[in-house]
């Protein structure tokens, strides 16, 4: 008659599972206990936009919503805001163009 080798029978088997019991107790009592981390950001937050002061004549297209030659034919005829030219770029103060805007605005009179 052959000997029925269940792994209940097998007190080596059963040694290791009361270890693997144990230590899986233990390292879930130890991870309750840890202090959770949470990820902090080492740059400050930058908005996805950032407040620029000055302005290229395509931002200021972008913002108008025309197209860049009009900006040139304006400037060329002396219209439209103020500009500075750095080096042969054209850039606006964001200050000038709103003053601009400002000065552009049509109230509806009754």
């Amino acid at each position: 008659m052959a000997a029925n080798n269940t792994s209940s029978s097998n007190p080596r088997t059963e040694k290791m599972g009361d270890v693997l019991d144990a230590l899986s107790s233990g390292i879930a009592k130890t991870a309750a206990n840890e202090p959770k981390f949470e990820p902090q950001h080492l740059a400050p937050e930058v908005p996805a936009e950032p407040n620029r002061q000055l302005l290229t004549e395509t931002m200021l297209a972008d913002r108008w919503v025309c197209s860049v030659a009009r900006l040139q034919r304006w400037r060329t005829v002396g219209e439209g805001p103020h500009y500075l030219k750095i080096v042969g770029k054209v850039l606006y103060r964001l200050k000038d163009i709103e003053a601009y805007e400002e000065a552009c605005m049509v109230r509806k009179v009754l």
